[in-house]
């Protein structure tokens, strides 16, 4: 992944020693685009912070929900939304050398940013080890929450190289809102020769299990085998859990 220029002449030096933290930052948080990270970032009051994590040497403190990551500016002043933060804070208190700005959001938040420093804190000839495919997928949430494209399609470039079963790829298409990976994993799905199971088909929800089912029956007429009472054992199944769960 290439790194992206940042914007020369606004980014300043970090002291070799942090100053205390500024409380100030922007209260105008961006509306959540992914489904499943289901909050908004804010920059509301928050409690004190619960838990540090010092990356050396830092100037900038990221306070995600009650943890502080204490990093350089470099390394995320490509996120457009996080760097619009610095600036704010910066205006507000020219003088500190160790600005804090934060953002909350849902419980996967924390562990999301971790795993993203995980990439961000390594070399670009570092980058050509492999992640796994929890970090990318976490690292690929951050991107787009917080508008960093390049790192985004770096993760996403990853993730298309790894070899997912249908029912992981289907998982990461909801989480990254990957609608061509979503429907690639139904016709996997579909096309498979072993039978749909009660916890698949539960996973798939009831819509998304009528069009694979509906397409394994298609692929039944076309060849020998019989899906009809396959098809019959998983509504069953699906009816029977509907009922319990009400």
């Amino acid at each position: 992944m290439n790194k992206l220029d940042k914007d020369s002449g606004t980014t300043k030096q970090c002291k070799e020693t942090c100053g205390t933290s500024n409380n100030n930052s922007s209260n105008n948080a961006p509306q959540a685009v992914l489904k499943s990270l289901n909050t908004k970032p804010s920059l509301v009051e928050l409690c004190t912070p619960s838990t540090v994590h010092d990356l050396t040497g830092a100037c900038i403190n990221l306070q995600v929900n009650t943890v502080v990551i204490k990093t350089h500016e470099f390394q995320i002043a490509n996120f457009v939304y996080l760097y619009k933060l610095i600036k704010k804070a910066r205006l507000v208190d020219p003088q500190n050398a160790a600005l804090t700005i934060r953002v909350t959001g849902g419980n996967e938040l924390v562990s999301d940013f971790l795993n993203t420093f995980k990439i961000l804190g390594t070399s670009p000839v570092d980058k050509s080890d492999n992640f796994d495919t929890d970090i990318l997928v976490s690292a690929a949430r951050i991107s787009a929450q917080y508008e960093h494209p390049a790192l985004r399609a770096f993760c996403i470039k990853r993730l298309e190289g790894l070899s997912l079963d249908s029912m992981e790829r289907l998982r990461i298409a909801r989480a990254l809102d990957l609608k061509s990976w979503e429907e690639r994993a139904y016709q996997e799905l579909a096309e498979r020769d072993g039978t749909i199971t009660k916890e698949e088909a539960l996973t798939l929800k009831i819509d998304a299990y009528w069009q694979v089912a509906n397409a394994r029956e298609a692929q039944a007429k076309l060849g020998p085998r019989n899906y009809t009472y396959e098809m019959l054992f998983i509504c069953l199944g699906m009816l029977y859990y509907c009922v319990i769960g009400f």
